[in-house]
């Protein structure tokens, strides 16, 4: 019997946007923007479909870097509170091996600018890295979708 992965609480990371609160929550909730930076490397490609910020709205997720990786995932939305709050329960592709894990996004007013907490939990603690990583990556590319929506 092969034995259960130990969990690891969570990884936050907090980054903060010269951008409105509305906008910067928008690149996250609008698929259109949530598949430009929304992925681990800046080679990759996102899809998602049904991308509906809604309680109880489901989505699918797949992610690709030709030669490097494949993945698919599939999740629903558990709590959204425009525009200061998101959360999802994720279910990572099954060849992982890795169950539900949840991402929570809260945003916070700093007159004008805003901040943003990402907490991913759930996690085992062999892909903990990884997930930092990707996150840390994607953060990094919503930086110009934001501001590409600022100037828009």
């Amino acid at each position: 019997m092969k034995e259960p992965k130990a969990v690891i609480n969570e990884v936050t990371l907090t980054r903060v946007f010269d951008a409105p609160i509305d906008l910067v929550y928008r690149a996250w909730t609008d698929a259109e923007h949530v598949t430009k930076w929304m992925k681990c490397d800046v080679e990759a490609t996102l899809e998602v479909e049904n991308w509906v910020p809604e309680v109880g709205a489901e989505f699918k997720t797949h992610m690709a870097q030709p030669g490097v990786f494949e993945t698919w995932g599939t999740g629903r939305f558990t709590e959204v509170d425009p525009p200061n709050l998101l959360e999802y329960a994720s279910d990572p592709d099954p060849k992982l091996g890795v169950g539900e894990m949840r991402v929570r996004v809260e945003l916070e007013d700093f007159g004008g600018r805003t901040q943003v907490t990402l907490t991913h939990f759930g996690m085992p603690d062999e892909i903990c890295g990884i997930i930092e990583g990707g996150w840390t990556a994607s953060l990094a590319q919503l930086e110009p979708v934001v501001e590409a929506l600022l100037n828009h």
